[in-house]
């Protein structure tokens, strides 16, 4: 569809002016303004391109704006292969294959070590080894990775004995026995392949009877096969349910920040999470360095799309730090910091996991970091340090600040003591007193200092004057909450005289005395600790004080506040208990008086929740809600629509939405391929003529590996599809689906062998 749209727009684009686009294109993503559908369109420019110094610059954008886009990587390294350029091709895999676990990557890294070394002679057959034992140990535990393990078996059956290929495959063969030598790796090899669920399992267990079978002791191969049929058939048994978990997994998506992607990477981010979750859970009890090994590759895998996920990042290492890998947790920790420079919480968790293991000095080391970034942030703000001497600098705002001193503080009252936690307090109110006049005051961290000396050192006397330091400040002693937060722990202390006294004293500012929320605590302290007539006294000042709502606010809360002086009910449940009519604020008012016919904005007519849940009559007495069962896709949707009173004009019937919604297909395949033809501009007309459940070819993409957005023109039907769907075969479906009486999943051999997707992976492997 590109294709046709940039032949109606006449010439195609040339590599200088894609350059210009993808240029501008990377510079919205920095102001976090992503357009997905230029990036298609321009990666569908790019792709037909052949490779020049213009478009590998092109190629070299796109990485830097996307460094974990496999199929952009894919395509590259192919481009560069079929141009012989080994050394540009050596550099492109030492720059993203740890990074992005792609099988047609790494089927490609095995064509260039194939190519590489196919002259060494015995050299380069070991080359060629090491490298699949290489890609097995990283992919192996892929569900498609079963091209891999007959390629590494194939491999190491082809070199004939006697001569020096073999001889450097299996130095450890002594002279007349190198065929027990060659048995024993290659059994090695199906014995880990059989063991994985993978999609060519059965054929690679049918060839390992055989190999059995064939050697010199026929009762050894009755034993070790009865040994490991068991594990051969837990691994079918797992195969069937994680095919299904997997079929609709893409690689294929921009990995974009949360919530910029659409509802095509919502969708991608519920069902990876849901995988993830399965293969922590080990349906297959595998011992632990083959879990580890298994579960790595989900969390690698999914952070191809989802690098900018802070919460896949946290999953991962608190997976790795329950396992007890502290220095796993902590690499992964720090490559989640560089993924996500600005995620506070990763560095935070960083010190955390420092401090738990045994190092608190590298936790201390993680907040200097961030406090000495604090302070040079300020002064180049100041102008008192030249930008260029401070260096790059990770921008944060007075509420982070704030928190990085308070836990630094707290940090070191731990693991130091408390001349060092006061010091900081020092270092931290000068970087407070610092801030401009029109930010955030930071009141918590003098809060947190004094809470921290009261309740932590028990010196109740330096708390005073923390706070009492902090009233120095016109902007902490015009916060409320600043001032509540000592008269609580005046309170707490019982200093009731010092308390009352900060009230009068606070209270008596202009700018105060029309606080609504310092009066009502004025009020709740004298009913506590005074008598009826000094709460009195205090209500009159109140009323004398306040104008306009805030009075009105006051006389609302009057009678609630003389009722409960502690402040231990919500409003709502206050009304409730005395008998009064709800207020104007509280949650469980009702927003309309029936459905038609009713006053207020636009949406007032929607009805709440609970009447579509109901199921009594009009009139009929209420009865317990029943929560109607929608798929997650309707429930994104709903969460993602704005409040009623924001909706202008006509208001739809709610009821007829979520009828039409309940009636569509919303399988994951289908709700991919219908925001995929929105986002590529495909019209409704279209989308008429060639409906998502009845395309020619069944399904979506085959978990996400290859070129371009899953469903897309030229990607290969699924390999482990569970019918032909609902529209017409074709005649590759009816060779398919011929003979495909069962739906255990298995294609009577070697899984999908005979699909699209496998003989391309195969055609990348043998070069």
């Amino acid at each position: 569809m590109d294709r046709d749209r940039r032949g109606n727009r006449g010439d195609r684009i040339t590599p200088v002016q894609l350059l210009g686009k993808v240029r501008n294109l990377k510079a919205k993503n920095a102001e976090d303004k992503y357009d997905v559908a230029a990036w298609d369109q321009a990666w569908d420019e790019l792709k037909s391109m052949p490779l020049t110094e213009e478009s590998r610059a092109i190629y070299e954008e796109v990485v830097s704006a996307f460094p974990t886009k496999a199929d952009v990587w894919c395509k590259y390294a192919e481009l560069e292969l079929g141009g012989g350029n080994m050394s540009g091709l050596k550099a492109i895999f030492q720059r993203c294959l740890m990074q992005v676990p792609s099988l047609e990557l790494w089927a490609l890294y095995i064509k260039f070590i194939r190519r590489s070394n196919k002259s060494k002679g015995p050299e380069g057959a070991v080359e060629v080894r090491n490298a699949l034992n290489f890609t097995l140990e990283v992919t192996g535990q892929d569900i498609n990775s079963g091209p891999f393990w007959q390629d590494c078996i194939t491999h190491l059956q082809g070199a004939k004995p006697g001569t020096p290929e073999f001889a450097a495959l299996f130095p450890q063969a002594m002279a007349g026995q190198e065929d027990q030598a060659r048995l024993a790796a290659v059994r090695k090899v199906y014995q880990a392949a059989v063991c994985v669920p993978h999609s060519h399992l059965d054929g690679l267990w049918r060839d390992y009877q055989r190999f059995e079978n064939e050697g010199p002791n026929k009762q050894f191969a009755k034993k070790v096969l009865d040994e490991w049929m068991p594990k051969y058939q837990a691994a079918k048994a797992v195969y069937r349910e994680r095919r299904k978990r997997t079929q609709h997994l893409s690689l294929a998506l921009w990995p974009l920040p949360l919530g910029k992607g659409g509802l095509l990477q919502d969708t991608q981010a519920a069902l990876w999470r849901d995988y993830l979750t399965y293969e922590r859970s080990n349906p297959q009890g595998l011992d632990a360095a083959t879990l580890q090994q298994r579960v790595s590759l989900a969390f690698d895998q999914a952070l191809i799309c989802f690098l900018h996920f802070p919460e896949v990042w946290l999953d991962y290492a608190d997976w790795h730090a329950s396992c007890g890998r502290a220095d796993a947790a902590a690499a992964t920790l720090s490559k989640a910091q560089v993924a996500l420079p600005q995620c506070l919480q990763l560095r935070l968790l960083a010190a955390d996991l420092h401090e738990r293991t045994g190092n608190p000095q590298q936790a201390v080391a993680i907040f200097e970091g961030l406090a000495q970034n604090l302070e040079q942030q300020q002064a180049v703000t100041r102008g008192t340090l030249p930008a260029a001497e401070a260096g790059p600098l990770l921008p944060m705002t007075p509420e982070q600040g704030e928190l990085v001193w308070s836990q630094y503080m707290l940090l070191l009252r731990r693991v130091e003591n408390e001349y060092h936690s006061r010091k900081m307090f020092l270092r931290a109110r000068k970087w407070q007193q610092g801030l401009a006049a029109g930010e955030y005051s930071c009141w918590r961290l003098y809060a947190d200092a004094a809470m921290l000396e009261w309740r932590r050192g028990r010196d109740a006397g330096a708390a005073r004057n923390i706070f009492e330091k902090g009233l120095e400040d016109p902007r902490l002693f015009r916060e409320p909450q600043f001032v509540l937060a000592y008269l609580d722990m005046l309170t707490g202390l019982g200093d009731l005289d010092n308390a009352r006294a900060l009230l009068a004293r606070v209270l008596a500012d202009e700018v105060n005395a029309r606080s609504v929320m310092l009066w009502q605590r004025y009020l709740a302290f004298e009913g506590m600790a005074g008598d009826l007539a000094a709460v009195l006294e205090v209500e009159r000042q109140a009323v004398a004080a306040l104008r306009g709502e805030e009075v009105e606010q006051l006389r609302a809360a009057l009678p609630l506040v003389r009722r409960d002086y502690n402040l231990l009910r919500a409003p709502q449940e206050l009304r409730r208990i005395l008998s009064l009519p709800a207020g104007p604020g509280d949650v469980s008012a009702p927003a309309t008086s029936g459905r038609g016919g009713v006053a207020g904005g636009p949406g007032a007519n929607i009805r709440p929740p609970s009447e579509y849940t109901s199921s009594a009559g009009a009139g009929g007495a209420p009865s317990e809600p029943q929560l109607r069962d929608v798929a997650p896709q309707v429930y994104l949707f709903n969460k993602s629509l704005p409040p009623p009173e924001m909706v202008e004009g006509i208001v739809p019937d709610v009821d007829q939405v979520l009828d039409v919604l309940l009636a569509l297909d919303l399988a994951p395949a289908a709700v991919m391929q219908a925001c995929l033809d929105l986002e590529s501009g495909k019209t409704l007309a279209q989308g008429e003529q060639e409906p998502y459940g009845g395309r020619s070819e069944p399904g979506g993409p085959p978990y996400g590996y290859g070129y371009g957005s899953p469903g897309r023109d030229g990607y290969p039907p699924p390999p482990y599809g569970d019918g032909p769907g609902p529209g017409p075969m074709d005649e590759y479906l009816k060779r398919r689906y011929a003979n495909d009486d069962d739906d255990d999943g298995y294609d009577d051999g070697y899984g999908g062998g005979r699909d699209l997707y496998h003989q391309r992976l195969r055609r990348r492997m043998d070069g």
